[in-house]
């Protein structure tokens, strides 16, 4: 598989085409793994960049709900934390909205245990990135919104289990107020993912 490979996927530079290879294979590569998923996603920027950007937008969400559910049930095709962040970063950069990655994960669908444990990972890693983009809480108010979507889900639980998710939920929450509470920054991200936190640790007097 690997002359298949460099003749046709490294040739035409497919990373697409790449990752199916590297997937039938069965080959266990987390760097190019990352890297072809990278590739693939500055392709499929590339090819839309003269389109209006609610068209980017709509393509690249159908392409990472068609691999997404390819791949998504090995985390070794699918590196969930990872392609957060890249696709985080993405939708900071193009200002694309805090919910637009989190509405496309759980579309595959992504569950939300699995995007809470990312999006959790990715907040406490503090990368200098957001910073850099002058969004230093994107990600705090990207998770209120998996958060406020979580609990509406959670009305289809049955009450016995709704109860203890519910009230893990609130802690965390409780926990991000503290947080930003605590922030020496006051720019508008961290007003905006505050006031979404209060919304929702309000919204827990209906349980």
């Amino acid at each position: 598989s690997s002359g298949i490979n460099a003749e046709y996927g490294e040739k035409f530079e497919l990373a697409e085409c790449q990752l199916a290879i590297v997937h039938c294979a069965g080959h266990h590569d987390p760097m190019l793994v990352q890297k072809l998923w990278r590739e693939l996603l500055n392709q499929e920027l590339t090819s839309g960049a003269h389109l209006p950007m609610v068209s980017m937008m709509k393509n690249l969400r159908s392409k990472i709900e068609t691999l997404g559910r390819t791949y998504q049930s090995s985390e070794k095709f699918f590196p969930l934390q990872f392609l957060v962040q890249q696709l985080e970063v993405i939708a900071c950069k193009g200002g694309w909205g805090e919910g637009w990655v989190v509405e496309t994960l759980l579309s595959i669908p992504v569950s939300y245990p699995a995007l809470h444990s990312t999006y959790s990972s990715l907040i406490q890693l503090k990368l200098p990135c957001w910073n850099q983009l002058g969004q230093p809480y994107h990600l705090h108010i990207a998770m209120s919104l998996l958060l406020s979507s979580y609990v509406q889900h959670l009305n289809s639980v049955p009450l016995a289990e709704r109860k203890p998710l519910l009230a893990s939920i609130q802690e965390i929450i409780d926990a991000y107020v503290v947080d930003l509470q605590a922030s020496t920054n006051v720019g508008a991200d961290v007003t905006s993912a505050l006031s979404r936190f209060k919304a929702l640790q309000a919204g827990f007097n209906k349980y």
